[in-house]
C-alpha cells in the first residue's frame, strides 16, 4: 500500500502540466483553504511570504489586461503571491532586539523570501493537482511591481512575485520537454554543457512546440517558439525600461542585495 502511495504522488509530480485554458467556476472556499493550508506546509525559515486571494470582478479585469491572459478572468481562483518582509520585520521588531530586517540591505532574507514563496508556491500547485485542479503562474505583477503594489495596497516591504491562477482544466495539453537531467544534475562540480547539448535541446523543444501549435495558441502570434523565446528575452528599449523599473522599485521596497 505505501509502496502504491509513493509511486502514485511520483506520477502526479512526474504528469503534471501547466494549465492554461480553465473552465470557468468558483473553487469552493474550503477547497482553497486546503490548498493554502498545504502551501504554509512547506519548509521555511521566516515564513516571509503572503498570499491575497483575488475575487473582486474588477481587479480581476485588470489583472487579466495587464497579463494579457484570459485565465486571470477564468480561473477558479487567482493567487498574488507576494515576498512578504514587511511582517517579519514587525515580528522582530516585538523581541526587541537589533535585527538584519532593521537595516537597508539584507541580501540573505532577501533571497531567502523569494525561495520560500516559491516553496510555497509548488507545495500548493501538488496540492491543486492532488484535488483534480489545474494551475499556472504568470510572471506579470512582478513586471508591474508598482501598480500592483498600489491596487493591493501593499506596505513597504512586500513585494508582488507572481499570480497563481487555479482551476477546472480545459485543456489536457502534452508533457513539455525539459533540460536533459545531466545539464541540470552534477555531481562534486559544475559541468558546463556543450554548445552541441544546448542546441539539440533547442531543438527538440521547437519541434514539440511547433507540433503542439503552442505561439498561436496560447500568444496569438505566428512565429516559430526559438522566435518567440528570442523575442521574450530580447535586450530591447521595452525590456531595458521594465528592468530599470522593477530594479527601483526593489531598491525602494526593502529588497536590496
Amino acid at each position: 500500500m505505501l509502496a502504491a502511495r509513493r509511486r502514485s504522488i511520483l506520477k502526479m509530480i512526474m504528469g503534471r502540466r501547466t494549465i492554461r485554458l480553465f473552465r470557468e467556476g468558483e473553487i469552493p472556499d474550503d477547497v482553497l483553504e486546503l490548498i493554502v493550508e498545504a502551501g504554509v506546509r512547506a519548509p521555511i525559515y521566516l515564513q516571509s511570504y503572503t498570499v491575497i486571494q483575488v475575487r473582486d470582478r474588477g481587479k480581476r479585469e485588470e489583472l487579466a489586461k495587464l497579463c494579457g491572459v484570459e485565465a486571470v478572468e477564468k480561473a477558479g481562483a487567482v493567487l498574488l503571491v507576494c515576498s512578504d518582509l514587511h511582517r517579519p520585520k514587525r515580528l522582530l521588531d516585538i523581541l526587541g532586539h537589533p535585527h538584519i530586517l532593521q537595516v537597508d540591505k539584507h541580501p540573505v532574507e532577501a533571497i531567502y523570501s523569494v525561495f520560500e514563496a516559491a516553496l510555497m508556491v509548488e507545495n500548493m500547485i501538488l496540492a491543486a493537482e492532488a484535488l483534480g485542479l489545474g494551475s499556472v503562474i504568470l510572471d506579470c505583477p512582478l513586471l508591474e511591481a508598482r501598480r500592483i503594489a498600489e491596487m493591493f495596497n501593499l506596505p513597504r516591504g512586500v513585494t508582488p512575485l507572481i499570480l497563481l491562477c487555479i482551476g477546472e482544466r480545459g485543456e489536457v495539453p502534452p508533457l513539455r520537454p525539459r533540460l536533459p537531467l545531466n545539464m541540470v544534475f552534477h555531481r562534486d562540480e559544475y559541468v558546463e554543457p556543450r554548445d552541441e547539448e544546448l542546441e539539440g535541446y533547442l531543438k527538440t523543444l521547437e519541434k514539440h512546440m511547433e507540433s503542439e501549435n503552442y505561439v498561436r495558441k496560447y500568444a496569438g502570434m505566428d512565429m516559430r517558439y526559438t522566435e518567440y523565446l528570442k523575442l521574450k528575452t530580447e535586450l530591447s528599449e521595452e525590456n531595458k525600461k521594465i528592468s530599470d523599473s522593477v530594479a527601483k522599485f526593489l531598491k525602494e521596497n526593502l529588497m536590496k542585495l
